[in-house]
């Protein structure tokens, strides 16, 4: 009795790993297929973004991914980007809006998909 429940609690126990593991690993695959979006969108609209770094992937509580991270080697220019299409657009906030580009309008806002039409249309 006790080896069955040994070897019940083994398995349930490989399959949670299993479970957080691929998790982390799709919050990997995220960020290395919209990542490139993302930072697309923020050094086109945002003036003096030299570089992006990202930190986290969080499920918000109605299933949308936030991407998270920061810009310019800071992490007081921290930023959250959700994805609620197929595709990261244009849905982005800064943590502090004191510091944040807007504040200082420097802002275009202009979508991704907007950003890479023009790219095309420059490229003719």
């Amino acid at each position: 009795m006790k080896k069955k429940r040994m070897i019940i609690i083994v398995i349930f126990l490989v399959l949670l790993g299993t479970y957080f593991l691929k998790k982390e690993f799709d919050k990997k695959k995220l960020i290395e297929s919209e990542g490139p979006r993302i930072e697309k969108y923020l050094k086109y609209n945002f003036k003096d973004i030299k570089s992006v770094t990202f930190t986290d992937v969080v499920m918000n509580p109605t299933g949308i991914p936030h991407i998270h991270g920061y810009v310019n080697d800071d992490a007081h220019l921290g930023f959250s980007a959700g994805i609620y299409d197929e595709h990261y657009e244009a849905d982005f906030s800064w943590y502090n809006s004191e510091i944040s580009p807007e504040s200082n309008n420097l802002y275009k806002n202009k979508t991704v998909t907007e950003i890479e039409k023009e790219e095309a249309n420059q490229k003719k």
